[in-house]
């Protein structure tokens, strides 16, 4: 079974604890500081692991390659780390970045046009190829101050955090950098809406979005991502496997060279890949996906009681009745194939156990509605207003038998749960080798 968050503690500018946070501010045009230049970072001997992989995805950022280069192996003088460039440029970055060897151990993927899909895609790619114990993502257009990076790494060791976000939006942060009031309202918006449908992982979160991070490979080995558009980060925080999280502020800065990529077609992608996760991953979203169940439910309820009444003829009790049952079986079996779709019952007469449970829970939300309604009544409420707090109680009864009575989460040791462990297993191990033979053919070392 993945292993979710289990805490997570956030820091502003005020509370960091381990190294010196360094500071973000930009360097000067061409990346020099006055110092000489450090010594070249070490590097991982044959067959072993960088400490650090950190992925850059590149389009046409000839300019910015070298400036963020020097400024990471200033900070990073010392440590075991690498470079991989999933580069998507019709320009001549690819020689740039070709440049840089020997001086820097880079790995490039220049990712022919059929292959160009989108920033998600290509972190994708370079997340697979990176083999660093810790693996980082960082733009090239030096929006992300590469300064954060040794503070970064310092947090993950020294707090045992599977995922580091370095966020816009916690305390001691800044958007400034987001060009224009529009592209600051869209990331506001994308955060709330992404925090708010997928509350269950990113409830903590204060920068679902940000595309500068660092985590544990262990958090996507074997996951298969399938992200769409450029919010890695929510792929992996909704999909990936991690128990804590930790957030350090970071000031987004303008761009100074190059154009960005952000228009309509990253919001349409955004909204396709938001539908994407909520409908794939099982256990998340279940209070929205319960919503919705419910909603078609009242259309089944009604669409059955017009039949029974007025095509049939049959009595208004009795079509009310066939409506009724119609719609619990209705959404019996909807929560049972995708609200819970991971938690039910698999043994022979499973469906039909949960069948039954689930018409209890059912009774136990409508006398918790009938109850709610007749106390709201006697303290004087309106008769609209007490249906209201009826329907919300009976809702809230509803929801909460189908979680944890009908479609509790299994016992560990069961068979059904060893069943479904024994099949998650099937299917990493399928993910992990493709990926694996994916590598193998995939990069290209300088």
């Amino acid at each position: 079974m993945d292993v979710r968050r289990d805490g997570l503690r956030r820091r502003g500018a005020g509370g960091m604890r381990g190294p010196r946070a360094t500071p973000d501010a930009p360097l000067p045009a061409g990346g020099t500081t006055g110092r000489p230049r450090p010594a070249p970072p070490r590097t991982a001997g044959a067959g072993r692991r960088p400490l650090l992989s950190i992925v850059v995805p590149t389009c046409n950022e000839r300019d910015n390659i070298v400036p963020l280069v020097d400024r990471l192996a200033a900070v990073l003088a010392g440590t075991q780390f690498e470079l991989v460039f999933v580069d998507d440029s019709t320009d001549d970055t690819p020689q740039v970045i070709r440049s840089l060897h020997p001086r820097f151990p880079v790995q490039l993927i220049h990712r022919p046009a059929s292959e160009r899909t989108g920033l998600t895609s290509a972190l994708v790619r370079g997340l697979r190829a990176a083999r660093g114990e810790y693996i980082a993502s960082i733009d090239a257009d030096l929006q992300h101050p590469p300064e954060k990076m040794p503070e970064m790494l310092a947090e993950a060791q020294g707090s045992g955090a599977d995922i580091i976000i370095a966020s816009r939006y916690c305390a001691g942060g800044s958007a400034a950098g987001l060009p224009g009031r529009r592209r600051h309202l869209v990331s506001l918006g994308s955060k709330w809406f992404s925090r708010a449908l997928f509350y269950e992982r990113l409830r903590h979160v204060s920068d679902p979005g940000s595309g500068f991070f660092l985590l544990r490979r262990s958090v996507i080995e074997g996951v298969d991502l399938r992200p769409v558009g450029y919010k890695m980060l929510t792929e992996i925080l909704v999909r990936g496997r991690w128990s804590r999280l930790e957030e350090i502020p970071y000031r987004f800065q303008a761009r100074r060279t190059g154009a960005s990529k952000a228009g309509w077609t990253q919001g349409v992608q955004y909204l396709h890949h938001t539908f994407r996760m909520f409908v794939e991953v099982p256990d998340v979203a279940r209070l929205w996906k319960f919503l919705g169940v419910g909603a078609s439910g009242i259309g089944v309820n009604l669409g059955l009681l017009w039949v029974s009444t007025s095509v049939l003829g049959l009595p208004p009790h009795a079509g009310w009745a066939i409506g009724s049952e119609g719609s619990i079986l209705s959404n019996f079996w909807l929560n049972r194939s995708f609200t819970w779709r991971d938690r039910r019952d698999r043994r022979r007469f499973g469906v039909l156990i949960d069948a039954g449970r689930y018409h209890l829970a059912t009774a136990i939300g409508v006398t918790a509605n009938f109850v709610v309604f007749t106390a709201a009544i006697h303290l004087g409420l309106m008769t609209m207003a007490a249906g209201l707090a009826g329907v919300a109680a009976g809702f809230a009864a509803n929801y909460a038998g189908a979680a944890g009575f009908v479609f509790r989460p299994l016992a560990t040791g069961s068979p059904d749960a060893a069943d479904l462990a024994a099949t998650a297993a099937g299917e990493e191990a399928a993910s992990a080798a493709g990926a694996a033979e994916q590598q193998e053919i995939s990069p290209r070392w300088l």
